[in-house]
């Protein structure tokens, strides 16, 4: 099988163990990918003092198994996927995630304690974990909770652009599609790289096509140079025309580029827009349903 993994330098320097300062931070993924949702620079500093720890996970490990069941695990380094197994095994993947993306944020809204969801490290990663209860008292900033509401907006539009692209794109618009929504998604936090880490196998899964198709539509746009040559990676050549044939339109992306567009409260009486987190009393074990993001 003919493997598409590529190493990232630029992932693979951040974050290493250790609690680092906002100014080391601020620059990183996580620190781009927040401030480009309009959280401040305290903010940053604030999520990362809440840190309990930082640990590494090898490629092809689950991910979910290290973090506690009611902590936040967010990527600092290294690619990951969230992915569902079928009955018969078969691996679907939902989404991806790459360096500053929350890697279980559904969980943290949503208790979801399905089995048979979980997440992979698809690379060498860096993975940092906040307590549920330590994630609700942040949450009381109001820049911070916004920054983390579109975090989950911009989650839900890629999950409606995957669902429709399956249900209406031909085989090569669906490949072709995955590269251009990945590059976008990682130019957002600094990483511009043209190369891919992923495997044949995992374009397949989350494009719902076999392998074997894959392939076939991934040596096709070889051969129309939107994509290398080299065997062992998936880098993208020429993405202009990749994105023709994608038909691939990053509107559905955009909410960091808008985000002065929406107003945050201040504190002096300005509404915030989401809801100040409640803790129900009594210190019960049991996670309530919430109805915003950080609402009761």
């Amino acid at each position: 099988m003919t493997t598409l993994r590529h190493g990232r330098a630029a992932e693979g320097s951040a974050l290493r163990g250790g609690k680092l300062g906002v100014a080391s931070e601020i620059g990183s993924p996580l620190g781009l990918k927040l401030k480009g949702l309009g959280a401040q620079v305290d903010d940053v500093d604030a999520l990362l003092q809440a840190v309990k720890r930082r640990f590494s996970v090898a490629a092809q490990d689950n991910v979910m198994g290290e973090a506690h069941a009611r902590q936040v695990s967010i990527l600092l380094a290294g690619t990951t996927c969230s992915y569902k197994r079928k009955e018969d095994g078969a691996r679907s993947i939902l989404s991806f995630q790459h360096p500053g993306d929350f890697c279980d944020l559904h969980r943290y809204i949503l208790a979801d304690p399905a089995p048979a969801m979980g997440v992979q490290a698809l690379t060498d990663c860096t993975v940092a974990v906040i307590d549920y209860v330590d994630m609700d008292r942040l949450l009381l900033r109001p820049t911070l909770a916004s920054a983390v509401w579109r975090a989950s907006m911009l989650e839900a539009a890629a999950y409606r652009e995957r669902l429709s692209s399956i249900g209406r794109g031909t085989a090569i618009q669906r490949v072709a599609h995955f590269p251009c929504e990945q590059l976008a998604l990682r130019a957002a936090v600094g990483i511009g790289a043209p190369q891919l880490p992923f495997s044949q196998i995992d374009v397949a899964d989350a494009a719902g096509l076999s392998v074997v198709h894959v392939n076939r539509t991934i040596q096709t746009l070889r051969t129309l140079n939107v994509l290398s040559k080299a065997r062992h990676a998936l880098e993208v050549v020429n993405r202009k025309e990749l994105e023709k044939i994608a038909r691939f339109e990053d509107h559905y992306l955009g909410m960091p580029n808008s985000v002065s567009k929406y107003r945050i409260g201040s504190g002096r009486g300005e509404p915030s827009p989401v809801p100040s987190a409640n803790r129900a009393a009594g210190g019960s074990n049991r996670r309530q349903p919430r109805s915003a993001l950080t609402g009761s």
